[in-house]
């Protein structure tokens, strides 16, 4: 039998715990996010953890970003690859863009320049801003594809329409590199972006390799 101290640990536990069991997955999520972004990381993990083993991925990004800088938790990249990938195969957009920085730079994973450019074409094509900007500097400078600048313009025409003004400065500053065609065929995929993808795409029409499951 439990003595009377187990007992009463195991309702304190209880008594702690029953207010994340009456929240919903959407309420942990947001409690887990605004504790984040107040920099409350032990807070937010109390409600990240649940919220992603009920199927929240943003929260489980969280997680990921947390165990990388160690915010927290103890930094551990092996178990921020883990968690970014888990999303990435998810196809979540935020996950997708962090294991393909990752990847670029060989930070907890091997070097992969190519696997990061499809990564980041996946999460561009969800609508994911951030990759947008960075594929665009994959184009422009030939990292993991082949230099187009036309594309990277497209790309950062695009973003700039959004109101991002690192997308602003950097389509301003290709201006003049770009034949009046180019300059012209740019801004046109920046105004259709089944077009858009679609070019992006036949670079690598095996773009979902990467998350395939090895044969054994």
């Amino acid at each position: 039998m439990l003595n009377r101290k187990m007992v009463l640990a195991f309702l304190s536990i209880l008594i702690t715990l029953s207010p994340l069991y009456a929240l919903s997955v959407e309420q942990l999520a947001k409690e887990g996010e605004i504790a984040f972004y107040h920099e409350n990381y032990i807070e937010a993990r109390k409600y990240l953890i649940p919220a992603s083993e009920q199927g929240n991925l943003q929260s489980l990004y969280y997680l990921g970003v947390m165990s990388l800088h160690g915010f927290g938790t103890p930094a551990n990249y092996k178990e921020a690859i883990r968690i970014f990938k888990s999303g990435a195969q998810k196809n979540h957009s935020d996950s997708q863009v962090a294991l393909g920085v990752l990847m670029i730079d060989g930070i907890g994973i091997p070097q992969n320049h190519k696997e990061a450019s499809r990564i980041f074409k996946k999460a561009a094509k969800n609508g994911n801003r951030d990759a947008q900007l960075i594929l665009g500097w994959l184009y422009k400078n030939g990292v993991g594809v082949k230099s187009d600048n036309t594309l990277a313009y497209a790309l950062w025409n695009y973003v700039a329409a959004q109101g991002n003004e690192w997308a602003r400065v950097n389509r301003d500053a290709m201006y003049y590199e770009l034949t009046e065609p180019e300059l012209y065929r740019g801004q046109d995929l920046s105004s259709n972006l089944p077009k858009l993808w679609k070019i992006v795409a036949l670079e690598n029409s095996d773009s979902n390799r990467y998350f395939r499951k090895k044969r054994s």
